[in-house]
């Protein structure tokens, strides 16, 4: 009986030694699990010997919502180490970072979902009791963000890299929905458009380097979810930079500022000899010297120099006539300042040592040449009268028969604008006699303008074809100015074998005509769209083989709604086309293009409508002013006084009227489509008020089936999101170059 009981207790002991064993373990390795967790996040010996402890201690964390987007979410705390979880139910944690300073940026989660994250303080004590957060939700893939609000100029400074340029803080408050992703386009003036992003935003502030000084500065702020995807509307900020003497004080680096005050006095000595005395204000900060330059009525001109100490000049027995220019600059180690003009009346005065025959005689003189002028001036203005009734005559009877209601009276007074609206130009070498000038039929009409066909004789007596472009009926005062600037900006293009170059201009009975070049095939839509019908008309028994169907039908379309222009005498005598002619055609309106953009002429409205196709497959850009005829009436959309070709815009100039060489490189593309469809309407079946929607989804045109990846590809360029990233027009005639260099059937564009 004593031997069992003494087995029994053994028994237990050793049963109870078991199980405390076990418990212990068990114990260990939960804790061991926890440690690991802990130690898996840590890079250093201090985060390692805090993970083997835990303290009764609160997290202290204070965790709020940052910003999120489609797939992320920042919380901000404070500031320290933590330990970070997150959870979408509150009964599965998952450990994902630590995250040391006062934001956490979680990624890779699910759209449209709540999560919930649970915070531990890391400190040498070890790992603190947990601290959970709100809900917290992620947007749609497509939720388009609210628009941000209060954009304001925080700090003006010196860039530090560039001390002729200057640097900026700006900061924003975001909409309540808070998004992390933010795209800043600003810009100062037209050919420097700049675009910046702001990605996993901590604070909603950015900052601008190189900007310019004294320039108006534009900056507009739009929220993003994600990456270029659904955008909000924008909210603009508009300040000028101070000068370079505003913020530098020193003219070793700035250029003086301008010359204010500027004013003079011109004292009569004798004959027809002037003393003249310039005045001006005494700057701020002196230069080194002055320039001031006198220009009379006769072009002469006579230069001054005097130090910058100074604030008059004088100059001595100058002779003057009615009137004449002073201009001054001020000159300094930093640069030049801008220049100063000023143009008066001289002051013509008479003096008591004329005699009184020279008093009695130069009026008697002036007063009988005044009156030869005017005889001469009646006489010969009978007889250009009877001449322009005689032409007016000719261009009434003319084509009666064919056109009985559509000729216009270009040569008829317009009575309903005064002489005091009306734009001069000034006499140059452009100006032409209409008595070399004979019209003959119309060739074509827009909105507010005529092109007829005209007969040009130079001085050498050679007559050539010329286009002549004149107003309609009853312009307005504002159609007549933009005429006359249209006519300034082809001056200033000059002449290029690629662009429709200006012959002159001339005005009969007050209506302004200009006269370029004539291109006998008309325009390339037209010429594309013939040459598509011809096709069309001899494979119609193998309609069945193509794809163009959709294509086909918006050309009909356009057909049947496109009445506002009418191209009755333009004659295409070519049908039929080759892949390297279209090539070479892109090719030759890259090469014009590159010249506008050399010349800072910016087109607004590149389209195969405005490229004209002359002898020899040779074409020409157009319509590069800034006034323009009115095409299609299913291709603008109205904005205030305009009309906008929308298929053809840039996305930038769609959402901030924003007009530069980048823009113009878009139309490029749409235009390169326009050739390799043979003139389809871009967009096919899309309306043009969708156009922006669509694109700001990052949409693109697809790749027409004729067209080689190549061609596409250069294509494709041209409409990156991004202006600065399109090619130059120089790449792309480049990039077309080198296709036409390599060319073998059916490469790049099959026509078959």
């Amino acid at each position: 009986m004593t031997m069992i009981n003494n087995n029994n207790i053994f028994l237990l002991i050793f049963l109870s030694t078991i199980v405390l064993i076990y418990h212990q373990r068990t114990s260990s390795f939960a804790n061991a699990f926890g440690v690991n967790d802990c130690l898996a996040f840590c890079s250093n010996e201090s985060c390692i010997n805090s993970c083997h402890s835990k303290i009764n201690e609160d997290a202290n964390a204070n965790i709020n919502l940052n910003c999120r987007g489609k797939d992320c979410i920042m919380i901000k705390h404070n500031m320290g180490k933590y330990i970070i979880e997150q959870s979408t139910n509150d009964r599965i944690w998952k450990t994902i970072k630590i995250s040391n300073g006062k934001f956490s940026f979680i990624s890779n989660l699910i759209s449209n979902t709540s999560y919930r994250f649970r915070l531990r303080r890391l400190t040498e004590k070890g790992v603190s009791r947990p601290e959970t957060s709100d809900w917290f939700s992620t947007y749609n893939v497509d939720y388009v963000p609210k628009k941000v609000f209060n954009v304001s100029l925080l700090k003006m400074e010196i860039d530090k890299t560039n001390v002729c340029r200057l640097s900026a803080d700006i900061s924003f408050e975001p909409a309540d929905d808070l998004s992390c992703y933010y795209n800043v386009l600003y810009w100062q003036y037209e050919h420097d458009l700049r675009y910046l992003t702001i990605r996993k935003a901590p604070t909603f502030s950015f900052h601008l380097r190189n900007l310019e000084f004294d320039r108006n500065t534009t900056v507009y702020v739009s929220s993003v979810n994600g990456i270029d995807k659904d955008v909000s509307d924008q909210t603009t900020l508009t300040f000028v930079t101070p000068s370079c003497l505003e913020m530098h004080n020193n003219l070793k680096i700035c250029s003086p500022q301008k010359v204010e005050g500027l004013h003079m006095i011109d004292i009569y000595k004798h004959d027809g000899l002037y003393d003249v005395i310039v005045n001006w204000d005494k700057p701020s900060i002196e230069p080194d010297n002055y320039t001031i330059q006198l220009e009379t009525f006769r072009k002469d001109k006579i230069l001054l120099t005097v130090p910058g100490n100074e604030t008059e000049a004088h100059f001595i027995d100058i002779k003057l006539e009615k009137q004449y220019k002073v201009s001054i600059i001020a000159d300094s180690i930093g640069g030049s300042s801008p220049v100063s003009k000023i143009i008066t009346d001289c002051n013509v005065m008479l003096v008591n040592e004329y005699s009184l025959f020279q008093n009695i005689m130069i009026p008697l003189v002036i007063i009988m040449t005044i009156f030869i002028l005017v005889t001469i001036c009646m006489f010969l203005f009978k007889g250009r009268t009877k001449l322009c009734h005689k032409q007016y005559t000719h261009f009434q009877a003319l084509n009666q028969k064919e056109f009985p209601t559509s000729v216009p009276k270009l040569l008829e007074e317009n009575k309903n604008i005064s002489n005091n609206d009306k734009t001069l130009l000034p006499l140059d070498k452009f100006e032409l006699s209409p008595k070399k000038l004979q019209l003959k039929d119309i060739l074509g009409s827009g909105a507010y303008g005529i092109v007829r066909l005209g007969l040009f004789r130079d001085d050498f007596g050679t007559v050539i074809n010329v286009a002549v472009k004149g107003l309609k009926d009853n312009p307005s005062v504002d159609d007549i100015n933009n005429f006359y600037k249209e006519i300034q900006i082809m001056k200033s293009a000059g002449k290029h074998p690629n662009i429709v170059s200006l012959i002159g201009y001339c005005t009969m009975y007050n209506k302004p005509l200009l006269i370029v070049e004539y291109c006998c095939n008309g325009d390339l839509q037209t010429y594309l769209r013939k040459i598509w019908k011809n096709t069309i008309n001899d494979i119609l028994d193998y309609k069945s083989q193509f794809k163009f169907d959709q294509c086909i039908h918006n050309y009909e379309n356009d057909q049947k709604t496109d009445r506002t222009v009418e191209n009755h005498l333009y004659g295409i005598r070519q049908e039929y086309i080759t892949a390297v002619d279209l090539l070479n055609f892109a090719r030759q309106i890259a090469n014009g293009m590159e010249f506008l953009s050399t010349n800072r002429i910016v087109h607004r409205d590149l389209a195969a409508r405005n490229v004209l196709v002359c002898s020899d497959n040779i074409v020409k850009i157009s319509d590069f002013g800034l006034s323009r005829d009115i095409y299609q009436e299913n291709v603008y959309k109205k904005q205030g006084s305009g009309k906008l070709p929308l298929k053809w815009m840039a996305i930038e100039a769609l959402t901030h009227q924003i007009y530069t060489t980048h823009s113009d490189v878009w139309s490029f593309g749409i235009l390169l489509w326009e050739i390799i469809t043979l003139g389809c309407t871009p967009y096919p079946g899309v309306p043009t008020s969708n156009i922006l929607k669509l694109l700001k989804t990052g949409y693109r045109m697809e790749k027409p089936p004729n067209c080689g990846e190549n061609l596409y590809n250069i294509m494709y360029s041209c409409w990156h999101i991004r202006p600065q990233s399109r090619p130059t027009f120089t790449e792309l005639k480049n990039d077309l170059d080198m296709l036409l260099n390599n060319y073998t059937d059916n490469k790049y564009l099959n026509l078959s």
